[in-house]
C-alpha cells in the first residue's frame, strides 16, 4: 500500500518486481547484559538523598507554619516518581 503511494508521489520508475528486494528477509539480534553505569547509580543515590531532604523540609514547614494541607499530597508524588525512575533503571534490559 505504501509502496504504491510512494510510487505515485515520487513518480519513480520502480517496478513492482523491485519491491521484493526492498523488504527485510531476516533479523538477527544478540543480547548481552548491559553493564551498570556507576555514574548513573551515584546520581540515583544523590537524587534519593535530595528527595529525602526535600520531603523532610516540606513536612517540617507544613507543621511549623500550620499549612492546611496533608504532607502526602506533596511527598507522595515525589516519592512515586523517584521510584518509577529508579525502577526503570533497575529493570531495564
Amino acid at each position: 500500500m505504501f509502496a504504491n503511494l510512494i510510487h505515485l508521489l515520487t513518480r519513480s520508475s520502480a517496478t513492482p518486481e523491485s519491491y521484493d528486494l526492498a523488504f527485510v528477509k531476516e533479523v538477527s539480534v544478540t543480547s548481552e547484559p548491559i553493564p551498570r553505569d556507576r555514574r548513573v547509580e551515584a546520581r540515583l543515590i544523590w537524587g534519593w538523598l535530595a528527595i529525602a531532604i526535600k520531603c523532610g523540609a516540606v513536612a517540617w514547614a507544613i507543621h511549623r507554619y500550620h499549612v492546611p494541607v496533608n504532607v502526602w499530597w506533596i511527598v507522595g508524588p515525589t516519592v512515586a516518581m523517584g521510584a518509577v525512575c529508579t525502577g526503570l533503571y533497575i529493570w531495564k534490559r
